[in-house]
């Protein structure tokens, strides 16, 4: 059964909620961090390493699965060991990034949907995505991808976007998120403030995007712009910060915010990627944007970061920046380090446990739009991923025979138009 999105969404909680003042600062900090396992079930020593750490969010990927079932079970033992209280979230953006194809019906890719160009199967997209999520245990999805990019193989996005107009990729993306959330996934837009311009892959090294900062205002903000301020149900809730830095648009921040000085460890603005970034994260996306969802940094063991900082280091700095999670996939020594990092950093004062606090209530706020978890059930699973199938099928009749569909626009008919700053 689906619910409305509307039904589900309440006010936030207010900014003043810290939680339980008993629990204790380690845990705290744990739940800062959106961290990966490398097992299919939770051992004796996982549960522990859950139960000590209590991360705010765990990540799975395709080593993690084995059948649909056995990742529901999983996602079971991770909500028993962390806490009911956690994001358990997946890339499954479709196509490259699938990580269920093997027992599952391989979902279609961001270009089949730009490719076909019609936002009512985009929003179909969505629904079946959030659908197969939500019965094996996922309340958070990291997608869409809207990044303004066609089939660059530098910059590691290739299919994964959904084409390089703004105003084209707002309309598919906001169809896609709409089925998504409306199945009570959360939506995670990335990578902010758009990757389109990089030439390198940020999972290698640091990708450097030399946009202006007029450019990124009118182009690749837009999407992001767009699915912030829209009508709720295809409202983003959770934007992930990408690894690259941003010369031009740091400057002019920097400028804009100058009686400010840059965050007291950022020694540079060009060296370092936008994930620990004060200019990008606090003062665009949180100051002039005005967002006030979830922000998770992107991997922190990619090239794009180790190259210069340690994980720990580049975790605390995430934070300082203003995201509120940061994302570690790995090593489970790094994750251990970088929770001891951030409570040792609250206890000496180079870190507010205000910053803690609003984490929190974001995180909680967001895991009340997704809602309780469901039961497995494996009779709908194949039924929905049936239904895949035939999403593939209308996505390739779609492209052949360049069928319109109208602009995806508002509940009153009216065409969807980009944000303009």
């Amino acid at each position: 059964m689906q619910v409305e999105w509307g039904g589900i969404l309440g006010p936030m909680p207010p900014k003043d909620a810290t939680g339980s003042s008993e629990e204790s600062l380690e845990h705290q900090a744990g739940r800062l961090l959106f961290v990966g396992l490398p097992v299919t079930k939770l051992d004796r020593h996982w549960r522990e390493f859950l139960r000590e750490v209590r991360p705010g969010g765990v990540i799975l990927f395709g080593r993690n699965v084995e059948s649909a079932e056995q990742v529901a079970l999983l996602a079971a033992q991770v909500r028993d060991a962390a806490g009911r209280d956690v994001l358990i979230g997946v890339d499954q953006e479709g196509g490259l990034v699938d990580r269920f194809r093997d027992v599952c019906e391989p979902m279609p890719s961001a270009k089949a949907v730009r490719s076909a160009g019609r936002a009512d199967l985009a929003e179909k997209f969505g629904a079946l995505t959030a659908r197969a999520l939500r019965l094996m245990g996922f309340n958070i999805n990291f997608a869409p991808v809207l990044d303004l990019s066609g089939d660059n193989d530098d910059n590691g996005l290739r299919a994964r976007t959904f084409g390089i107009n703004p105003e084209t990729v707002s309309m598919l993306t906001g169809a896609y998120l709409e089925g998504l959330q409306r199945g009570q996934v959360i939506g995670c837009g990335k990578h902010f403030p758009g990757l389109g311009g990089s030439r390198v892959d940020s999972h290698r090294r640091l990708p450097v995007v030399t946009h202006t900062w007029q450019e990124i205002f009118q182009k690749d903000l837009v999407p992001f712009m767009d699915l912030m301020f829209h009508r709720p149900g295809e409202r983003l809730r959770s934007v992930m910060v990408s690894h690259a830095a941003f010369p031009d648009i740091s400057e002019f921040l920097q400028d804009l915010f100058r009686q400010e000085g840059d965050p007291p460890t950022i020694q540079g603005l060009h060296q370092f990627p936008a994930t620990i970034s004060g200019n990008v994260t606090t003062r665009l996306l949180r100051r002039i944007l005005k967002f006030d969802g979830l922000v998770i940094t992107d991997d922190m063991e990619m090239g794009a970061v180790v190259q210069t900082l340690t994980v720990p280091e580049a975790c605390l700095r995430a934070i300082e920046a203003g995201s509120d999670m940061v994302l570690i996939c790995e090593r489970e020594e790094n994750v251990v380090a970088a929770r001891d990092e951030l409570a040792r950093a609250v206890r000496e004062q180079r870190l507010s446990a205000r910053v803690l606090a609003a984490a929190e209530r974001r995180m909680k706020w967001a895991l009340k739009l997704a809602g309780e978890p469901e039961s497995f059930d494996a009779e709908e699973f194949t039924a929905n991923s049936r239904q895949i199938a035939l999403l593939k099928q209308e996505l390739k009749s779609a492209e052949e025979t360049g069928e319109y569909a109208p602009l995806f626009g508002t509940e009153e008919g009216g065409t969807r138009r980009s944000s303009n700053f």
